[in-house]
């Protein structure tokens, strides 16, 4: 017997798999599928569906198959083998054509076979799943793929989805004539506080519940805090409580059932895949795949001229002053200055850096020198800038969230927002905001959470749980030793990791997760921080 007859349910909610029925309309989630219907409609250039693992980018490519005219056939190729012509050769098993005869690729059926359809009105739909991990070969395939053209417009409407990787991917001198073809770029983040709990609600009416059925109260913002928003680690977190309240015959989730927090952040920044290394055989491969598919161009129209092209967006720099990290015993020093910050992304907003200049790492506090630290009641801690000494901005001057443009960066928004309190207006975005873990990439149309931080430095979010900056370290050890001494005085707190420009993290404990501003101050004055 599984939870799922013991909660009423009429099948599992919480499955990982790309199943239309729960897909949830968030705001986000409905733009980008609007966006990617027109894009198919009109058939120009090459779209871009980029985000962390988990986000929903696989949901988003079958919801959008569903939802698409009887007209458009769309086929998904995932991780298509390392072999020349290796997605055109997907395409013509998808169609039924032989193209393979012994050693010998034939391509002038499959060119016949799609400029056929498209005369009917029929046209393919190419959509690439994991995308990150296609070679540079795969997307040269691409690109001549792209340029088969039906009465002035593509022949087949190609959508890439995959890793933030993949942004940087297309975006390298090795694409050049790629990138010039990249019409949209969309990139999914995790869910905002509120639209968490609808989406665990959406899920649970599929299968005859509800949220308020299955959860106790106050069980919204510990979810909210452990997943940062992120659909698959929601279904684990999910998935995983309900089964333990069924081993305990409880009828809700309570908060003991959610799980402890994790000691380190449990998002880790996306390595791009490694690139492809060229050799004599890659280059024989890579004029082989030329020649052949220069074949397709044939069978198709006579295309327009290509679209102009644009120019990346200017390298922008900073500098930040290095904070301090706190004292510990066996504390391990703070990184070094590191290199310079990698180049932009189109739809990416980055940090201004002046031009060469190097980022000095951490940017703990990024605009104002660190506070000084001492030792406090036996337990390492920052000692804080007294609250008469600190001021922010009115709460009810600012807003609660802010959507990012192209010209912003987390100082700018920090400093539009807690002009006066800058160091821990910084720690509190960070908190509220989960989805970021790298402090110099937020991106156009993201939504930022902007909590409240009253003179004490104490930080509510929107879940109203009381939280306020405990210590920043920079090793998973550190804070590792520090939420065991936490642990220990049985006080809540979060970790928060995130990644500075030279690829060094900062790891922000954040001491709270309590319910009354005085539950807070109490254990403030526990560990001698207040």
């Amino acid at each position: 017997m599984n939870y799922n007859k013991f909660f009423g349910f009429s099948e599992s909610p919480f499955l990982d798999d790309p199943d239309p029925r729960f897909f949830f309309p968030s705001n986000q989630q409905e733009s980008a599928l609007a966006e990617l219907a027109g894009f198919i409609s009109t058939r120009q250039g090459i779209a871009l569906v980029s985000g962390d693992d988990g986000v929903g980018k696989t949901m988003l490519v079958h919801t959008l198959m569903e939802r698409l005219p009887s007209s458009c056939h769309p086929l998904v190729i995932t991780r298509p083998a390392q072999e020349p012509l290796a997605i055109t050769l997907a395409i013509a098993e998808n169609l039924g054509l032989p193209l393979r005869d012994r050693n010998l690729v034939k391509l002038t059926p499959f060119a016949e076979a799609v400029q056929a359809a498209a005369q009917e009105g029929r046209y393919l739909v190419l959509i690439v799943d994991d995308a990150q991990v296609l070679t540079d070969q795969h997307l040269e395939e691409v690109y001549i793929l792209s340029q088969m053209e039906h009465q002035g417009r593509q022949l087949i409407p190609i959508i890439l989805a995959g890793r933030k990787g993949l942004v940087q991917k297309v975006a390298s001198k090795a694409n050049q004539r790629l990138q010039e073809l990249v019409r949209h770029t969309i990139v999914l983040t995790g869910l905002t506080f509120e639209e968490t709990t609808r989406y665990i609600d959406h899920r649970l009416q599929k299968v005859g519940s509800s949220f308020k059925a299955c959860f106790a109260d106050g069980c919204a913002g510990q979810i909210f805090s452990r997943t940062g928003g992120i659909p698959r680690r929601l279904n684990q977190v999910c998935d995983q409580a309900l089964a333990r309240a069924f081993q305990e015959n409880r009828p809700r989730v309570s908060r003991d059932l959610l799980g402890e927090e994790e000691s380190a952040a449990p998002f880790k920044p996306l390595v791009p895949p490694a690139k492809w290394e060229s050799s004599r055989y890659g280059l024989l491969v890579a004029g082989v795949l030329a020649v052949c598919l220069a074949l397709l161009i044939i069978y198709s129209t006579s295309s327009g001229p290509g679209p102009s092209q644009t120019s990346p967006p200017p390298v922008a720099q900073t500098t930040a002053t290095p904070a301090k990290p706190l004292p510990l015993p066996d504390q391990e020093k703070s990184p070094s200055p590191a290199a310079t910050v990698s180049q932009a992304q189109p739809q990416v907003a980055v940090a201004e850096k002046p031009a060469g200049q190097q980022v000095s790492p951490p940017p703990a506090n990024p605009v104002a020198p660190a506070p000084e630290t001492r030792e406090a009641g036996g337990a390492e801690a920052s000692r804080v800038n007294k609250p008469e000494e600190q001021a922010s901005e009115p709460e009810s001057n600012r807003p609660a969230t802010h959507q990012v443009t192209r010209e912003d960066n987390l100082l700018k928004i920090v400093a539009t927002y807690y002009p006066d309190n800058k160091e821990f207006g910084y720690d509190a975005v960070i908190l509220a905001n989960p989805r970021i873990n790298d402090e110099d990439i937020i991106y156009s149309g993201q939504i930022i959470a902007l909590p409240k931080l009253d003179k004490g430095n104490i930080i509510t979010l929107d879940n109203k749980e009381y939280f306020r900056i405990f210590g920043r370290y920079y090793s998973s050890s550190q804070a590792e030793k520090v939420g065991a001494r936490l642990k220990e005085l049985q006080l809540r707190y979060v970790v928060r990791a995130t990644e500075l420009p030279d690829a060094t993290k900062v790891y922000r404990i954040f001491l709270g997760g309590y319910e009354r501003k005085d539950e807070l101050k109490k254990a403030m004055t526990l560990i001698g921080n207040y």
